[in-house]
């Protein structure tokens, strides 16, 4: 009888371990539903900041189509009101100024406005961008459109990223940060693809669809528990932050280390020179802010301000439209089939060798330009500007795109994470605004193939830069946040269940 009962106990308890460990699975799955529910809604502004961007591929087009019937086109110009190339740049350059300049003032005032209420701005300034874009008439009327947009995404990329890390633990980062780059690359997509349907109206009510949907999204999302603890809320904030936390003592513990972070001064509205000053990580930190700029010019999103353009002057086998839709497409998708085809190969070796892979892909797209313009255009090698750009955007999205960000998050300490990402938002907008501005002059005075070829040459210095200056990560991995936070022995060997969990 005795043994019979301890088998009965023992029986017991591992009924009980499974139940507790079911139930665990579904709090984890629970938690990381409402994270990704969250960040789907807060990465419509990454989407609409996506259709800003692929804006002036074909607007200039439309510009002059029906010069003589202004009824059929609203997006029409009389011909005394034509823009010079200068104008266009101008246009297409203005959203990169505005949101280096919206960067650092919104960080100057987050403390006093919220979350919250600059994202219901940003969308509110995204629709009226695009209803000026759409039933303006002149130059001026395009300018504050895109003056406008690019406040909003301003807003958006210094807003939305630490907005969407407060949702879920570290473990779910890598999936998070996935969709906003994915709805980015889309929203790019969605606007070349409205660009091919003739009546322009439709196209900006697509355009116009999205900062509508995340006006609406963000009335129903909570405020950033961060502000709510700056503003002594503190109980609210942690309402807020139970929605996305299980009840496990790990999580709970980061959580509350987090409240407790954020009502301290030393994290609010710290002066953006001083956390520059005040960095414990400089050597891995400033190398990666360098190539932060590095990544801008690489020319891949600048590029996608004239997609159409620069495909119309490589030629190739299919339309300079279609030809911009794929390569976006393939932009869409990179990411989502890296992380399915889950290749084992560390970060800084993935940077170093996408980047002499992308050099290649565009020394040889510069060739195939080069031949075109010597022996004119022909339908051989038609597929040449398709396959290399197909490969060049490829590589930069599972690259350039995302492991300079990721590497900048890891090596920050907690109080410098927000000031020095709006350092880092701030300069690579700008300098996406000098490689937009330079895109059409260098076009115009040394032709496309030209062109690529100085992309090739400054992908080789990026690997360069990353050979000599930026330390071997994968070798000497940064510990995360989360480790640090919870260091005990009872914590780490809680994470690690959990990691085995999800």
């Amino acid at each position: 009888m005795g043994s019979v009962g301890r088998v009965k106990q023992s029986s017991r308890r591992m009924l009980s371990s499974n139940d507790s460990m079911e139930m665990q699975k579904r709090c984890r799955l629970a938690e990381k539903l409402t994270a990704v529910q969250f960040t789907v809604v807060a990465s419509l502004g990454y989407l609409s900041v996506g259709t800003m961007v692929a804006w002036s591929c074909n607007a200039f087009t439309k510009v002059y189509i029906n010069l003589d019937d202004l009824t059929q086109q609203r997006l029409t110009l009389t011909r005394g009101d034509e823009l010079s190339q200068n104008q266009r740049t101008s246009l297409a350059a203005t959203p990169a100024l505005a949101a280096a300049i919206a960067a650092v003032v919104v960080y100057k005032l987050y403390y006093k406005v919220g979350t919250k209420l600059f994202m219901l701005m940003a969308a509110s300034l995204m629709i009226a961008s695009n209803c000026l874009l759409s039933f303006g008439t002149s130059f001026w009327f395009f300018s504050a459109g895109r003056a406008l947009a690019g406040i909003s995404a301003g807003i958006c990329y210094t807003l939305i990223p630490p907005y969407v890390d407060e949702f879920g633990s570290k473990q779910f980062k890598p999936l998070l940060d996935s969709v906003l780059y994915v709805q980015f690359a889309l929203g790019i997509l969605i606007q070349l693809m409205s660009d091919l349907i003739p009546i322009t109206e439709f196209s900006s009510v697509i355009s116009s669809a999205f900062p509508i949907f995340l006006f609406i999204g963000f009335l129903f999302l909570p405020e950033s528990a961060r502000y709510l603890c700056a503003t002594q809320q503190v109980n609210h904030a942690r309402a807020v932050l139970k929605k996305t936390h299980t009840n496990d003592a790990l999580s709970i513990q980061v959580m509350e280390n987090n409240l407790n972070h954020w009502q301290q001064c030393k994290y609010m509205a710290v002066p953006l020179l001083e956390s520059l000053r005040k960095l414990q990580n400089s050597r891995i930190v400033y190398p990666t802010i360098l190539l932060i700029v590095f990544q801008q010019f690489t020319g891949a999103i600048p590029a996608m301000f004239y997609l159409t353009r620069i495909f119309t002057l490589s030629h190739g086998e299919y339309s300079p439209e279609w030809t911009a839709i794929y390569v976006a497409g393939i932009f869409t998708i990179s990411i989502p089939v890296y992380r399915l085809l889950n290749f084992k190969i560390g970060d800084y070796k993935l940077l170093l060798w996408s980047s002499f892979l992308m050099a290649t892909a565009m020394a040889g797209l510069g060739w195939h330009c080069h031949v075109q313009g010597m022996r004119g255009h022909s339908d051989e090698y038609g597929h040449i500007p398709l396959l290399c750009s197909g490969i060049f955007i490829f590589l930069y999205a599972i690259g350039f795109q995302r492991l300079p960000w990721k590497w900048l998050d890891e090596s920050l300490e907690e109080e410098n994470v927000f000031p020095l990402r709006t350092i880092a938002t701030a300069i690579s907008w700008a300098s996406l605004y000098v490689c937009v501005r330079l895109v059409p002059t260098l076009v115009t005075f040394i032709g496309v193939g030209w062109l690529f070829w100085n992309m090739s040459i400054v992908l080789l210095f990026g690997a360069l830069f990353i050979m000599v200056v930026i330390p071997n990560l994968d070798r000497s991995a940064i510990q995360s946040k989360t480790l640090a936070e919870c260091s005990s022995s009872s914590s780490s060997s809680n994470l690690e269940a959990m990691e085995h969990v999800v």
